[in-house]
């Protein structure tokens, strides 16, 4: 709290400032003295455990009083949050705050920063959040910023109507510039060049004032996994599984689990934080192997697989393009060209700049399009996706949901973006109390659920 403790002295030297120069009429003093409550530190605590519950800290995942040092880098990250948030300031910025956070937490942050008095702006890839938190979106296009009242949803209305205004407006003076054009060329054929010089400098005018072709919105990250054989069940099946990561079993994650996954399945994994819904993927990925029971995978099954740290198998000082054709040789039967590897990473977004340019000089976003195209090489026929959107813009989220809705195989998904899992999953998993359950509704009806269970209005 030493910055809190730093802002508070800071005030303080101020008020007395202005109380010195400006006597106890100056209308600054009333902000000052609003300040300084907010910061009392008489409330410190308190305040303090609020904000850290609600971003998911309490006994049973990581106490409150653990040294930052022994967290890991996602717990680091809510630390951080928490502290710009207990802060409080006139001018908030956050960048990508609901990356490290699971649903409740971002059901918590949701309605706590709906309520931000003070003047926020932020930095999001999920519909939701932004739709909650927002009163004005501001969008950066064609190297312009462009400003909108109301949240997400309205924008995307409001950008809609625009462009199918200037859509049809530049197909109007496209239709009249030709229509004089034609008009100009006839009459030149028939020699009568004083009427196709005044149609001419009228088509000049014309020309000079047209608007510019409209550039629309489009999604830069449209792709489709490859089809895959359908395998009979059991694809996946878990016999009486259960695991600890120390082996000992009073300290199980799960205990006796007989579930199962398909080519045909749709899988949300949600609840709450240290639950094990990413210790539960690495089991079916083989990554981890049960304490006790059997994960039996299908002889012909092949896997999928994206975490939070799937980047880390790329070679950042080789070129995109470099990087795929020394990752995969040519075999005696297949041949792939330059062009075919051109072809192949223009379809994940990658475009010649990119496949030019060297991986370590890419954005996380580039790179997540990068493990996606690798992920198409494997063919898979299920899909296990830990975290995918976490580097993924708001219109390459729902390029990812649309290539996962064509995907003929199975999928298991654990995400905190809740519009994400509402587009792609038919059934969501609850994983708690070391068992995983069946939720019967929609997850629009689960986040009720957590918002009620924390006591937050559900917006």
């Amino acid at each position: 709290m030493d910055h809190v403790t730093e802002e508070i002295a800071r005030l303080e030297r101020a008020q007395d400032l202005i109380l010195e120069t400006s006597g106890a009429d100056d209308e600054r003093l009333e902000a000052i003295g609003e300040r300084l409550s907010e910061l009392d530190p008489d409330t410190f605590e308190f305040e303090a455990r609020k904000i850290l519950s609600g971003l998911g800290f309490s006994s049973a995942t990581v106490p409150m009083e653990r040294a930052t040092k022994d967290m890991s880098g996602g717990w680091r990250m809510r630390v951080s949050l928490a502290k710009a948030l207990f802060a409080a300031p006139t001018l908030l910025l956050l960048d990508e705050p609901t990356n490290h956070l699971d649903l409740e937490a971002c059901v918590w942050l949701e309605e706590h920063l709906s309520r931000y008095k003070k003047c926020l702006l932020v930095v999001s890839h999920s519909q939701d959040f932004l739709n909650t938190v927002c009163n004005k979106i501001v969008w950066l296009h064609n190297k312009d910023l462009r400003y909108y009242s109301g949240n997400y949803a309205t924008f995307c209305t409001q950008v809609e109507a625009e462009e199918k205004i200037q859509s049809k407006l530049y197909e109007k003076q496209q239709a009249d510039m030709q229509k004089l054009a034609d008009y100009v060329e006839a009459n030149h054929a028939n020699g009568k060049a004083k009427s196709a010089a005044s149609k001419d400098k009228v088509l000049s005018k014309i020309k000079s004032e047209a608007v510019e072709k409209p550039s629309l919105r489009t999604n830069t990250f449209v792709f489709e996994f490859p089809e895959c054989d359908k395998l009979p069940s059991p694809v996946l099946p878990f016999d009486n599984v259960s695991f600890s990561y120390s082996g000992k079993k009073e300290e199980y994650l799960y205990h006796e689990l007989d579930i199962g996954v398909d080519c045909d399945s749709r899988i949300a994994l949600v609840g709450p934080n240290g639950c094990g819904k990413s210790t539960l993927l690495k089991l079916m990925a083989g990554e981890l192997t049960a304490t006790e029971g059997d994960v039996k995978p299908h002889t012909a099954l092949l896997i999928g697989r994206y975490n939070q740290h799937s980047a880390e198998q790329l070679e950042p000082e080789k070129t995109v393009f470099a990087f795929f054709k020394s990752t995969y040789p040519n075999s005696p039967t297949f041949k792939r060209t330059d062009e075919y590897w051109r072809g192949w990473l223009d379809r994940f977004g990658l475009d010649t700049k990119m496949q030019n340019t060297k991986i370590g000089c890419l954005s996380d976003g580039q790179k997540s399009r990068i493990v996606f195209a690798m992920i198409n090489m494997r063919n898979p026929n299920l899909l296990l996706l830990d975290e995918p959107t976490n580097h993924l813009d708001v219109d390459a989220i729902d390029g990812l949901a649309n290539a996962i809705k064509k995907f003929n195989g199975g999928v298991v998904l654990v995400s905190h973006d809740f519009r994400l899992i509402d587009q792609v999953a038919d059934q969501i998993w609850v994983c708690e109390n070391k068992k995983v359950t069946v939720w019967k509704g929609s997850i629009r009806e689960y986040k009720a659920k957590l918002a009620k269970a924390m006591g937050v209005k559900f917006i």
